[in-house]
């Protein structure tokens, strides 16, 4: 006896082929059955899925931090599209291993987010979380996090400490972390050289992991970075992901067809492999201390805001904003700490404040450090070629963090709560760009078989039961800029490891069916 038999789909396997007019059974968290001719006396209940798409569940292999799981509801916005599995730790930054010089900012964290902080290892990390798993998880390790852990002087690791950072890396690989990221942009990560990331890569690598990267520029010099992350993968040895790839600033659009070249002759040539992940949208959301010169950020934040203060940071900083050509009149406040900034322009505020852009811009920063910021900078064009590469995986490039909250943290990116539907209905539905089987693909079998998920990704005999049936004329992605706390539609029935997670659209409350995923 079945324990639930899914009826009448059209079931897509996940591997980039047509569907079939078939039947799903489950038992347990497993894929029991595939088969037309299985009839509902053979199962404990059925769903009746005539004129449902049936997917494998959807992984996001892009998320970040991991803080939201102590949180009820933290996935439902994530749910909502479809996603059962979510990999974090992405862009440098980790929740786990947490060395001994990172002991006070997780205790701030703790304190502002009101998460537990207490752990310090992966195995100790996953122990917290576990029995409160919406849906299945992962983690990479993150370059800033080993780096904030354990070196003092960021721009000049000693000897001893890059051996630490690398015996940490290697305890959490061991641990079960599916590979090792990096964020060149942020610091302490941008400030370390090629040579230190091949070292740690290697380790990933004799652990069976992945190197992910935020890479060192995504502007003037993009091309020489997804350059540096082709070779951290070569002398490394080891598969490479250029996260959230795109080409930022009016001047550098257009670059995406010669960076998806270099890729494609890097996989034919060098026998390892390169993909990249993307979001489909023409804005970014980072901080906005990323956009002033790195040496500001060397000593750490403490010490930021006294430097940004100093009339010479201005100057320094407006001859920056020319050189970069950043658009600031496109680039608005999303942290709501501070009413007088939230939802402006940095351009909005320097009117407002009767200063240049510049010294806006530097007053927001040390008002707060933390101050996160939409940018939109990118082409459409440019977006259409990345998320249509044959090798593209798409992502959120966000947390689970619940609405409910006891802390609001700003305004989401509207990609945290649409991402894969925006995905689904502009470039299947709207535009016409992909097929479904293709765009299914990109988004269940092609992220499980990177980063070597286990019986995931696919609707297979055997496989673990993470599927979702939806509507596919009734994809809907809500969130906006303005409202970004919009969840989407369409998702009629989600199951993570053979349990309904949502149930004719409605999440089932306190359904805790995620498992931690490790190599």
């Amino acid at each position: 006896m079945f324990d639930t038999l899914i009826a009448n789909a059209t079931v897509f396997s996940g591997r980039n082929e047509p569907p079939t007019q078939t039947n799903v059974a489950l038992i347990g968290d497993k894929i029991a059955a595939i088969d037309a001719s299985l009839s509902p006396d053979q199962a404990k209940q059925t769903i009746d899925a005539t004129g449902l798409y049936l997917a494998p569940g959807f992984i996001d292999p892009h998320a970040s931090t991991g803080f939201g799981y102590y949180f009820p509801n933290a996935a439902d916005h994530k749910l909502h599209q479809g996603i059962t599995t979510e990999i974090f730790g992405n862009c440098g930054t980790s929740p786990a291993p947490i060395g001994p010089r990172l002991d006070e900012t997780m205790e701030r964290l703790s304190d502002e987010i009101g998460f537990p902080f207490t752990w310090h290892g992966l195995t100790e990390y996953f122990g917290t979380i576990q029995d409160n798993l919406q849906f299945n998880i992962a983690t990479l390790v993150g370059h800033s996090t080993l780096r904030a852990g354990h070196v003092e002087e960021w721009p000049a690791p000693t000897a001893a400490e890059q051996v630490t950072m690398r015996e940490a890396l290697a305890t959490a690989m061991d641990e079960g972390a599916l590979g090792f990221s990096s964020g060149l942009i942020y610091a302490p990560g941008c400030f370390a050289d090629t040579e230190e990331l091949i070292e740690l890569a290697k380790v990933t690598k004799e652990k069976g992991g992945v190197y992910a990267s935020h890479i060192r520029n995504e502007r003037d010099e993009l091309l020489e970075a997804v350059e540096e992350a082709l070779t951290i993968g070569q002398g490394a040895g080891i598969k490479v992901l250029v996260s959230h790839l795109k080409a930022a600033e009016k001047p550098n659009w257009g670059k995406i067809p010669k960076v998806l070249e270099r890729l494609e002759r890097y996989n034919r040539e060098s026998g390892l492999e390169a993909r990249v992940d993307v979001y489909p949208y023409t804005a970014v959301s980072t901080k906005l201390r990323a956009f002033i010169p790195k040496h500001y950020l060397q000593d750490g934040m403490k010490a930021l805001p006294a430097k940004l203060r100093e009339d010479s940071a201005v100057k320094e900083i407006e001859a920056y904003i020319q050189q970069q050509e950043y658009g600031l009149e496109n680039m608005m406040v999303i942290s709501n700490d501070i009413p007088l900034y939230h939802n402006k322009t940095v351009r909005e505020i320097a009117t407002e404040l009767n200063i240049s852009e510049a010294a806006a811009m530097a007053k927001i920063i040390a008002d707060n450090t933390e101050t996160w910021i939409v940018y939109h900078c990118i082409s459409e064009e440019d977006m259409d070629l990345a998320v249509t590469w044959d090798k593209a995986m798409i992502c959120t490039d966000s947390w689970s963090y619940p609405i409910n909250a006891p802390t609001v943290i700003g305004q989401p990116h509207p990609r945290s709560y649409g991402a894969f539907t925006t995905f689904l209905e502009r470039y299947v539905l709207d535009k016409k760009l992909l097929g479904w089987a293709e765009a299914l693909h990109k988004i269940t079998d092609m992220p499980a078989t990177f980063f070597q998920l286990k019986k995931r990704g696919q609707i297979k005999e055997g496989y673990f039961a993470d599927l979702v049936a939806f509507a596919p004329d009734e994809i809907k992605a809500n969130a906006t800029y303005l409202a970004p706390k919009e969840l989407s539609e369409g998702m009629k029935h989600v199951w993570v490891n053979g349990q309904l997670t949502i149930e004719e659209g409605t999440i089932i409350n306190n359904a805790k069916n995620g498992r931690v995923l490790t190599l």
